[in-house]
């Protein structure tokens, strides 16, 4: 079943969305892995205090930037803002009476 929205562009639009998503997701693993040895450190560990959230804790603000840079949470850096700066970029090359005779 193919639509009119299955240009090659969607595809490979498509494509790279799902590739990010792996990607995010495969940190996200790593991150509750690293999150569970700290812990399992921490209990073992012979200390009165936990400690253990403050590695979490840092490097879950890591995950949370590069959630936002791979999909674009809440509209940041997402597929629309690249069709926008696209856009943009080739209006401004449109308009540059310069660029006219440039063949590149």
């Amino acid at each position: 079943m193919t639509t009119e929205t299955d240009t090659p562009q969607s595809l490979e639009e498509a494509r790279r969305y799902v590739r990010r998503k792996r990607i995010l997701y495969t940190i996200v693993a790593i991150w509750i892995a690293l999150s569970l040895m700290w812990f399992v450190i921490d209990l073992a560990d012979d200390s009165s205090s936990w400690w253990f959230y403050w590695p979490m804790l840092g490097t879950g603000i890591g995950v949370a930037i590069t959630a936002i840079v791979l999909l674009g949470i809440g509209g940041l850096f997402g597929v629309d803002w690249e069709r926008r700066e696209v856009d943009k970029y080739l209006r401004s090359r449109e308009d540059d009476p310069g660029r006219q005779g440039d063949v590149s």
